[in-house]
């Protein structure tokens, strides 16, 4: 952050306000603009956003929802939440999203959505997992956490599903400290989202005195405030260079790594996404977790991927094999990604990924 954020920032403080209100209006619009959606609301997290969502489509007690067992806890947790049971499926190995000939395999009578995630910003197969969804009358909530940037054919991700929602925690390509948003072309589920975010109040009736304690239906406090605002409206209008330095960050990557036999990039359109984290995938475990303590060594910090969700103690499953997640989760690495990057310290990092397989015959 720079001074654009402190400018927007000091506004906010010499403007008294500071729950939500214009500064929230602005960056809603900004983003709703930037994505192609009729409709966006600002709350708390991503994982807030598909809480919100999932009760908007009226997920209940009961419900099943099909989420990929490689995401984040985030997904199948805000599934809980709501009540609801998370069914996990296998992923398909060249975009690392769900296995649409999985999901076929695993609607019962209890399934009510489908809650596809945009891995590191690579489009789901959104048309025929929608025309699926059609087909058994389930609701599509996309968690498009990753995927600020990315585009299936020319719409933007997250905005072809009946509710889309986006992470601005820090690592993100741009963030307001913590903060989500939700995306719809419904406007009775925006304004069920709305009142769900804030006490179960009737959309825009805050300031009416008489309507400001009607709550006709349940709702809890996920408001955003005008200060992360006024950061999300700074970072928005970095948002088209980022993604710029994005694709290039990934396109040297790809070039000074593409020798070694032991490391193997995912098919990336960088036309279509703009890459959330740099990501490899090595030929094993083993191999992964030796160059993850050279990289240590030498200062520099990666992250693995996602524990597949079925190894989680909450989520435990001893029956079902969930064989390419598992695989892919063992073998993947985040590369340093961060926009502050410069080119000469993709470098440093290349170098010394390539210096250890050439002595370990990686």
């Amino acid at each position: 952050m720079d001074d654009d954020e402190k400018k927007e920032l000091i506004s906010v403080v010499n403007s008294g306000w500071f729950t939500e209100a214009s500064k929230t209006r602005q960056f809603e619009k900004m983003f709703a603009d930037f994505v192609g959606a009729k409709y966006a609301c600002a709350v708390t997290s991503g994982t807030t956003a598909l809480y919100v969502g999932l009760k908007a489509l009226g997920i209940d007690k009961g419900d099943e929802v099909i989420v990929p067992d490689l995401t984040f806890v985030a997904s199948p947790n805000s599934i809980e939440a709501v009540g609801a049971k998370p069914v996990l499926i296998d992923i398909e190995r060249n975009s690392l999203n769900l296995d649409l000939t999985k999901i076929k395999k695993t609607i019962t009578k209890r399934t009510r959505a489908i809650m596809p995630v945009d891995f590191n910003g690579r489009a789901v197969d959104i048309k025929n997992i929608s025309e699926l969804a059609n087909q058994h009358n389930l609701s599509l909530i996309e968690d498009a956490a990753h995927g600020l940037g990315c585009f299936y054919g020319k719409k933007h991700v997250g905005t072809m599903s009946d509710i889309g929602i986006f992470s601005f925690s820090t690592p993100k390509i741009i963030t307001t400290g913590q903060g989500g948003m939700i995306v719809t072309n419904n406007k009775k589920l925006y304004e069920k989202c709305k009142a769900v975010k804030d006490f179960g109040r009737k959309p825009n009736t805050k300031r009416n005195m008489r309507m400001a304690f009607e709550h006709p239906t349940i709702g809890y406090n996920f408001k955003f405030t005008e200060f992360q605002a006024a950061i999300g409206i700074a970072q928005m209008r970095k948002l088209r260079k980022r993604m710029v330095v994005k694709k290039k960050m990934f396109r040297i990557y790809e070039e000074l790594l593409s020798n070694i036999s032991s490391v193997n990039f995912i098919k990336t359109d960088l036309d279509k996404v703009t890459p959330w984290m740099i990501d490899i995938l090595v030929d094993s475990k083993r191999k992964r977790d030796s160059v993850i303590r050279h990289l240590e060594k030498n200062y520099v910090e990666t992250r693995i991927f996602y524990p597949p969700i079925h190894r989680l103690s909450p989520y435990k499953h001893k029956d079902v094999k969930f064989k390419t997640a598992s695989e892919i989760s063992d073998r993947g690495i985040w590369l340093p990604s961060s926009v502050t990057l410069k080119e000469k310290d993709v470098e440093y990092i290349c170098r010394k990924i390539i210096s250890f397989s050439k002595k370990n015959s990686f």
